[in-house]
């Protein structure tokens, strides 16, 4: 990650400096120094950089993205013909309609391995986070709908 990929990264997210340097729990002064290329982009900065920008993309009206999903274990490929479906790829407005999909599929059939992408093949939800997600917003409702039956406010 050279100067114009940081710059790049930090303008993505729509972020200044000061927000940049308390992301990575750095300072200012060495967001600073990385952008004017006094000093270059460690490679622990630079993963940390790629992981928040997965995060920040698994935001609900992030997309368009694409569903991948197997009906079946992957194992049993040996055993299947060529003309078998092995994996499903499905167009998404946001991630949001993706993981409504993936909580309907789970519903329906034996769902294996639910991956969020986008158009390039960059993972925004892995198979256990997205199974995770869902698990996670269907345990909120349960909440909300608890907290409304006993009069409070929701959270």
């Amino acid at each position: 990650m050279d100067q114009w990929d940081f710059k790049k990264w930090r303008k993505k997210l729509g972020i200044n400096q000061v927000a940049a340097g308390e992301m990575l729990g750095l300072s200012r002064g060495a967001v600073q120094y990385w952008e004017s290329d006094i000093r270059p982009v460690p490679r622990a900065v630079e993963l940390a950089c790629q992981e928040l920008l997965r995060r920040w993309k698994q935001r609900p009206e992030f997309g368009p993205v694409i569903l991948l999903y197997a009906d079946g274990p992957i194992s049993q490929m040996d055993s299947l013909s060529c003309e078998d479906l092995v994996f499903r790829s499905e167009p998404h407005p946001n991630i949001e309609g993706a993981l409504e999909r993936v909580d309907r599929l789970r519903e329906t059939l034996n769902l294996f391995m639910p991956f969020i992408v986008e158009d390039d093949g960059t993972v925004i939800w892995s198979g256990p986070e997205s199974l995770h997600e869902c698990d996670a917003r269907k345990q909120r409702m349960r909440d909300r709908s608890a907290m409304a039956g006993l009069g409070q406010p929701p959270k």
